[in-house]
């Protein structure tokens, strides 16, 4: 159970170090690469304070989506064992876990649309995410 905890963990920090990708167009070769990167900083404070509550919503969503996926799984395998109420419980602590994940990880295609707007209104060009 440590271990994918760690992996939950070493991903939700990957995730979150998602950065914009800027074309080297005429205001980032004016202003730099560091008045860039704080500009995409700035962006990036402004995304995560207006829509702060979308990603909590999205892993409460998740874990409870996982843990009723997981739950009937785990009894239709204890089913087979003849340990129904472990399997659920089995089965739904998992799904809680892992559907909490996945919705803490799935990309948040809102604050990259502000953020590229952001970055936009500012006079960048935005490739990608990395």
């Amino acid at each position: 159970m440590s271990k994918i905890l760690f992996i939950i963990i070493v991903f939700f920090f990957v995730a979150c170090a998602s950065k914009p990708q800027l074309y080297p167009n005429q205001k980032l070769k004016t202003v730099g690469k560091e008045a860039a990167k704080k500009d995409i900083d700035q962006c990036i404070a402004d995304a995560d304070q207006y829509l702060k509550s979308s990603k909590g919503k999205n892993i409460t969503k998740g874990a409870g989506a996982g843990a009723a996926i997981g739950g009937a799984m785990g009894a239709v395998g204890g089913l087979f064992t003849g340990n129904v109420g472990g399997g659920l419980l089995r089965g739904g602590a998992i799904g809680a876990a892992g559907g909490g994940a996945a919705g803490a990880l799935s990309p948040d295609q809102v604050k990259h649309r502000f953020v590229n707007q952001c970055l936009a209104d500012k006079g960048y060009q935005v490739l990608g995410w990395d």
